[in-house]
C-alpha cells in the first residue's frame, strides 16, 4: 500500500494559493447546490401554471436530478481523477447557467425535466459536490477537515428561498430563472477558469506495494473490496440519511407531533441555519480526532437525539433536537473527507466521495418514499424514528472501524497509526 510522492504532509503549510483555491471552491458548491437546491420549493407552484402540469410531475424535476447525479457521481469521480479538474468545473458551471437559461425560456415540460436531469443533474456533481471538496482535499494539508467544512457552508441555500420568494412576487418566473442564469454565470465562471489543479511542484503519487491508478489513487473496484471503505460509506449515509429524511418530511412529521404547518416549517429553517455552524465545527473536529472517528461522533449524538424526539417533546425541544441533528448531519461531509482522504490517499478521494454518492441513493429513496409510506399507513412516525435511531448506533460501529489500525501516509504513503 505504500506510495512514492514529494506530495506535502499533513503538518506543512499550505500554498499560498490554497486560499484561493478555497474561494473557487466554495463558489462553486453554493451556487450550483445552493441556487438549485434552494429555488426549487419556491418556484414549484409556478411551474404547475407555466406548464400546465400537476404538482406531481413538477416535483418530478428534483428527484430526476438527485437520480441523476448519484448515478453519475462515480464516473465523475474518476473523470475528476484523470481530466483537469479546471475544465471539469467550468462544465459544471456552463451546464448550471444553461439548465436556468432553458427553465426561463421554455414552456416544454419535457425540457424542463431535461434542465433537472441533463443539465443539474451532471452540474451537481462536476461542480456542486465532487469537483469543489476535491480542488480542497489537493490545496489543503494543514487544517483540511476545516476547510472542507468552510466551503460546504449553505449559505446561499440559507438565504434564497426568502429572497427568491419576494423577488418572485415582484417580478414573476421567467425573470427569476433569468437571474439565476446571470448569476451563476458572473459568480461562477470567472472563478472556475482560474482553478489550478495541483499545487506547483506536485508529482502524482507512485505506487511501490500495490498496483494503482496513474495518478496513485485507488480504482473503483480496489475502494469497494475495502472495508473500511464500506465503513467509512455506510456511517456516512446514516447521516445523509437523517438530513433528507428531515429535509422532505419534517412538516408533516411535526403535524404529527400537533405543531402548526407554520410551526413545523420553521423547525426546517432552524435545522438548515444550524446546519451552518455544524460544518465548521465538525471540519474542526475532524482535524483533531481524523475522519472516521468524527464521524462515529456525530452518529453517537445523532442516534440519542432522534432517540429524544421518541418522546415527543414540546415544540422548543424539538426545536433544539432538530437544530443539533442539522448542525451533525452538515458535519459529517467534511469528516468523510478527511476519513478518505486520510485511510486511502488524497489521489482517492474524487473517487471515494463518487462511490459514496451512489452508495447513499438507496438509503436517501427508503428515508423518503418508506418513512412517508409508513406514516401514512400507522398515522405515525414513530416507526422512521426509530430506524434512524438504530441506523445511528450501527453507524457508530462503522466509524470506529474505520478509524482503527493503519492509513496512508501523504508523505511516503506508508502505514502509520490512525
Amino acid at each position: 500500500m505504500a506510495l512514492s510522492s514529494i506530495s506535502p504532509a499533513v503538518d506543512t503549510p499550505n500554498h499560498p494559493l490554497a486560499k484561493r483555491m478555497g474561494l473557487i471552491a466554495g463558489v462553486s458548491h453554493n451556487v450550483v447546490i445552493g441556487t438549485v437546491m434552494g429555488s426549487f420549493s419556491v418556484l414549484l407552484a409556478s411551474v404547475e401554471g407555466r406548464l400546465g402540469v400537476k404538482l406531481e410531475q413538477a416535483s418530478a424535476g428534483i428527484l430526476l436530478m438527485l437520480v441523476g447525479s448519484s448515478a453519475l457521481a462515480p464516473i465523475v469521480g474518476v473523470l475528476v481523477a484523470r481530466y483537469s479538474l479546471r475544465l471539469l468545473l467550468m462544465l459544471g458551471a456552463v451546464l448550471t447557467v444553461l439548465g436556468y437559461l432553458v427553465l426561463g425560456l421554455t414552456h416544454s415540460y419535457p425540457l424542463y425535466l431535461a434542465a433537472y436531469g441533463l443539465c443539474f443533474g451532471p452540474a451537481m456533481s462536476l461542480a456542486g459536490s465532487i469537483g469543489p471538496a476535491t480542488l480542497v482535499t489537493r490545496w489543503f494539508n494543514h487544517n483540511r477537515g476545516l476547510a472542507l467544512g468552510l466551503v460546504h457552508l449553505p449559505i446561499i441555500i440559507a438565504v434564497l428561498p426568502v429572497t427568491l420568494n419576494a423577488f418572485l412576487t415582484d417580478y414573476g418566473p421567467q425573470a427569476a430563472y433569468l437571474t439565476l442564469a446571470g448569476v451563476s454565470a458572473i459568480l461562477m465562471l470567472p472563478l472556475t477558469a482560474l482553478t489550478v489543479d495541483h499545487p506547483p511542484g506536485y508529482v502524482a503519487p507512485v505506487a511501490t506495494g500495490e498496483k494503482r491508478t496513474a495518478d496513485g489513487s485507488l480504482s473503483v473496484g480496489q475502494l469497494l473490496s475495502r472495508p473500511k471503505f464500506w465503513a467509512l460509506s455506510l456511517a456516512n449515509c446514516a447521516s445523509i440519511t437523517s438530513s433528507v429524511m428531515l429535509g422532505s418530511l419534517l412538516v408533516p412529521m411535526g403535524q404529527s407531533w400537533d405543531f402548526s404547518r407554520a410551526q413545523s416549517a420553521l423547525l426546517a429553517s432552524i435545522m438548515s441555519l444550524v446546519g451552518i455552524a455544524g460544518s465548521v465545527l465538525f471540519g474542526w473536529v475532524a482535524d483533531k480526532l481524523g475522519g472516521g472517528r468524527t464521524l462515529a461522533l456525530v452518529a453517537f449524538n445523532c442516534a440519542i437525539l432522534w432517540a429524544l424526539l421518541l418522546t415527543e417533546p414540546p415544540f422548543a425541544a424539538v426545536a433544539l433536537i432538530v437544530g443539533l441533528i442539522g448542525m451533525h448531519g452538515a458535519g459529517a461531509i467534511p469528516a468523510l473527507g478527511r476519513g478518505i482522504s486520510d485511510t486511502f490517499g488524497q489521489p482517492s478521494y474524487s473517487r471515494g466521495f463518487g462511490l459514496n454518492t451512489v452508495i447513499s441513493l438507496p438509503f436517501m429513496a427508503c428515508a423518503m418514499i418508506g418513512g412517508a409510506r409508513i406514516a401514512r399507513e400507522t398515522g405515525s412516525f414513530a416507526i422512521p424514528v426509530t430506524a434512524m435511531a438504530i441506523v445511528f448506533a450501527i453507524a457508530v460501529l462503522c466509524g470506529l472501524y474505520a478509524a482503527s489500525g493503519l492509513k496512508a501516509s501523504p508523505v511516503q504513503g506508508e502505514p502509520q497509526p490512525a
